[in-house]
């Protein structure tokens, strides 16, 4: 039984799984005790047909042995009494040295008399037997003449129907007590959970947006309360933790970017200061690449933390999709001229509400501008194709590219920040940071992004859901 409910448990929630094994522990007693009192009611009410026969066979006795009463007047008086409960009564006085019947009320069951004697213990005066639905009590009885077995058999119709009768309704009253306590189970349970589920509602309200916030239970005393103030504890760290990243990010943002902003405006004068001097000029161009790079990768790694450590630095408004693109594009073909995107509008809605979306423009920006970025760094042709619809009120944005191939083992993997796949990034330039920026703000406008990979190239496919959804 326990292998049982662990296997069922397995796939239920913990009100189901509350609500079963009471409902199993309460059904098994309910059933333990039905069939105990079908069994007992079927005992009794045996040894009550039992005694019946027994004192008709008594009576046949006295009648016959005692009173001298002939066969005519024994079967009036058999079928006189008690014929409501002996149903189908065979009587029968056998002389068993003689192995003759000497009296029956019914000579033609003699055959099915004879068949019971079988069944007779022999070193046994007084006893029972039974032959199917059929029941027999026997006498062994002594006379100056000889020894007889006087034998009464009969169906117990009455109790068969009685016991039948009890059968339906305990099946009837199981059926309607399991009903109601699976209901009475479920409702305790949940009463029982009601807190766990209040807990749960106000923690999707603390994360991420109001971390300040504790959570609010009226007995801290119980079980529940202390895990609640356990959680409120967590919370202060967590609290405590998320204020000192915010510092960070701040700080780090002032301190870095001031110096580098400075280091590239000198290396830039240097570079214009000795470009007639090759020997100089080469060696600070390559300075300056590197400063760019760093200058680069130190504005996405602040991004990126300022996007995990507050959600708030993306408010969201209603905005035009298909402008926010346009606008990617146009910004990125402006500083990548040797880049080429091609937009394919085959599918472009025709209703405008379609386009609109609740989300933040210059961050979606910062989506796209990596996404085209990559389909044509990783390209053959230094090419990428984007093409927008919209499908079941959600706007769908593609970008793919021809070039080699995402492998499917390295698909869950490339938007994990700082990660470059050994396959498609050998030889480019980046830090592995683009997507993981990529995938965080798709994550805070609601939506998804998944890469698709083709076989001459990938297609990266991010969905969002429509503002009138």
């Amino acid at each position: 039984m326990k292998f049982l409910i662990d296997k069922i448990n397995f796939k239920l929630n913990i009100r189901g799984q509350l609500t079963l094994q009471v409902l199993m522990l309460v059904g098994f007693l309910f059933m333990f005790f039905s069939v105990s009192i079908y069994f007992f009611s079927k005992l009794y009410l045996e040894k009550r047909f039992y005694k019946k026969l027994q004192d008709r066979a008594l009576t046949t006795s006295s009648l016959f042995f005692d009173f001298q009463a002939n066969n005519i007047e024994i079967q009036k008086i058999v079928e006189n009494t008690e014929r409501e409960y002996l149903n189908e009564e065979v009587i029968s006085i056998i002389d068993i040295k003689r192995n003759l019947f000497v009296f029956s009320n019914n000579f033609k069951k003699e055959e099915f008399h004879r068949l019971l004697m079988l069944r007779i213990d022999i070193n046994s005066s007084v006893g029972n037997a039974n032959l199917g639905a059929y029941k027999m009590a026997y006498l062994k009885i002594k006379d100056n003449s000889g020894e007889y077995w006087v034998m009464v058999s009969a169906v117990d119709k009455i109790g068969e129907e009685a016991l039948a009768d009890l059968k339906n309704i305990l099946i009837i009253m199981s059926l309607v007590a399991l009903l109601f306590i699976g209901f009475l189970g479920w409702y305790l349970a949940n009463k029982a959970l009601a807190p766990i589920s209040d807990i749960i509602q106000q923690l999707d309200q603390i994360f991420p947006k109001n971390i300040s916030k504790r959570i609010i239970h009226t007995n801290f005393g119980d079980e529940i309360g202390q895990m609640a103030e356990t959680i409120n504890k967590l919370l202060q760290r967590a609290e405590s933790a998320v204020f000192t990243q915010k510092m960070f990010v701040a700080n780090i943002s002032h301190e870095l970017k001031n110096p580098l902003t400075k280091i590239f405006t000198q290396i830039e004068l240097l570079e214009m200061k000795y470009k007639n001097f090759p020997e100089f000029h080469e060696q600070i161009v390559s300075l300056r690449d590197d400063t760019l790079k760093l200058n680069h990768l130190t504005h996405s790694l602040l991004q990126l933390a300022n996007i995990f450590s507050d959600e708030n630095a993306l408010p969201l408004t209603e905005i035009r999709l298909d402008e926010v693109v346009f606008e990617a594009v146009s910004e990125f073909k402006k500083w990548n001229p040797g880049k080429n995107i091609e937009i394919d509008l085959e599918n472009f809605p025709e209703d405008e509400k379609y386009l609109i979306v609740n989300g933040n423009a210059e961050a979606m920006k910062v989506v796209f501008k990596n996404l085209i970025d990559n389909a044509c760094k990783f390209s053959s042709n230094q090419t990428g194709w984007l093409n927008i619809s919209a499908i079941k009120n959600q706007l769908k944005i593609e970008i793919r590219n021809e070039g080699i191939p995402i492998p499917k083992n390295e698909i869950s993997q490339i938007f994990q920040p700082f990660y470059r796949s050994d396959s498609t990034a050998k030889g480019k330039s980046g830090h592995g940071v683009g997507l993981a920026i990529v995938k965080q703000i798709v994550e805070l406008h609601h939506g998804k992004i998944v890469v698709l990979p083709q076989h001459n190239g990938n297609l990266f496919q991010v969905t969002l859901p429509n503002f009138f959804n």
